[in-house]
């Protein structure tokens, strides 16, 4: 008996362990990441900043306009972080009020600065809120993870009116894990930023489709695999993500299912095939043992954005310090075993960041 008792106290401490080991160095990513996209954010207050003092010595204004657009501006420049949102918005309320810019080019450098600050806003407020979630994990405060790192705040500036409200629309996608728990994940980029993620396939729903449909189809279109929407298992998640995406503003609803791989693409071992690869993985990072998916029947978008695609090892993909969506994917795998292997899916998803 006493054998018995060490050996479960054992293994629950090497449970614990993994976990610690896990969830710390995913907060220490996020703080890598939160820190990276404030960078980011700072270079593009900057921007703004640098073009309004154009604007203001353009000659083009009245000039006590003129002066209180410099003022202004070198107040944004100079104030600490704690103040730096209020001076921001300041700036952001007298560019909003100002008379048109007739200069063609000093109008374009405006109009992009803004538009960067609120791609940039928004990509640092969506890494301080995927930090602070974590750190509000009883986990996380129980072991004192975050250390002494101060909580990220969020970053409040307003958005100019006319910013048109952002398209809502519902989506469908798939998770598809082969016998040795790899996860088929797409990487992609937004040529207007630069930025670069890994996501599951799928896609908006069409009007008058149901889900499963939509997420076969999706997945046939972005990768060339073909399912039947009765090999789907799910929703198993529920994700609402508020993104930029070519210039768009979306607001999406997403569903995931969970699906093995097709069975004319398995080999006799239940792994998904691989190519042959010399010298590891390729420049844009694809994993080279990647099974056959197809890009012929990618859109003009997608041909675009789509940049290739990857078969993720769980424990790769957990220490990855790439951007990947759902955020938890690698956390949650046994809830996609859990569900192929039981083919039910619950009856109301639970929410995925």
């Amino acid at each position: 008996m006493t054998t018995v008792v060490v050996v479960i106290i054992v293994v629950l401490l090497l449970v614990a362990a993994l976990r610690l080991w896990s969830t710390a160095n995913r907060m220490d990513r996020l703080h890598v990441r939160t820190d990276a996209a404030w960078a980011a954010l700072e270079g593009a207050l900057a921007r703004r900043i640098v073009a309004t003092r154009a604007v203001a010595a353009a000659g083009g204004l009245e000039h006590e306009q003129a002066d209180e657009l410099r003022r202004l501006a070198d107040t944004a420049d100079t104030a600490d972080r704690q103040h730096r949102a209020d001076a921001e918005n300041d700036l952001a309320r007298a560019l909003s009020t100002m008379p048109a810019v007739t200069t063609p080019e000093l109008a374009g450098e405006l109009a992009d600065a803004a538009e960067r600050v609120v791609l940039a806003r928004r990509f640092y407020n969506d890494a301080v809120r995927d930090t602070r979630a974590l750190r509000a994990e009883w986990f996380t405060r129980m072991f004192g993870l975050a250390g002494r790192t101060a909580l990220p705040d969020y970053f409040e500036i307003a958005e100019s009116p006319s910013v048109p409200p952002p398209v809502r629309r519902t989506a469908a996608r798939v998770v598809l894990l082969d016998e040795s728990n790899r996860i088929l994940l797409l990487s992609g980029t937004d040529p207007a930023v630069g930025s670069r993620w890994w996501i599951t396939p799928g896609g908006g729903v069409e009007a008058g489709e149901d889900l499963p449909h939509a997420a076969v189809r999706e997945l046939a279109e972005e990768t060339g695999l073909q399912l039947r929407s009765e090999e789907l298992v799910g929703p198993i998640w529920r994700r609402t993500a508020r993104f930029v995406f070519t210039g768009i503003d979306y607001e999406q609803t997403e569903f995931y299912f969970a699906a093995r791989p097709p069975r004319d693409m398995m080999r006799p071992n239940g792994i998904a095939p691989v190519t042959d690869a010399v010298n590891g993985a390729t420049a844009d990072g694809v994993d080279p043992r990647a099974a056959p998916v197809s890009n012929e029947r990618h859109t003009e978008l997608e041909r675009r954005t789509l940049t290739g695609h990857r078969w993720w090892e769980v424990q790769e993909l957990s220490v990855s310090e790439e951007a990947v969506y759902p955020v938890e994917l690698a956390q949650r795998v046994d809830e996609i075993r859990a569900a192929l292997g039981s083919r039910l899916a619950p009856a109301s998803p639970p929410d995925v960041h």
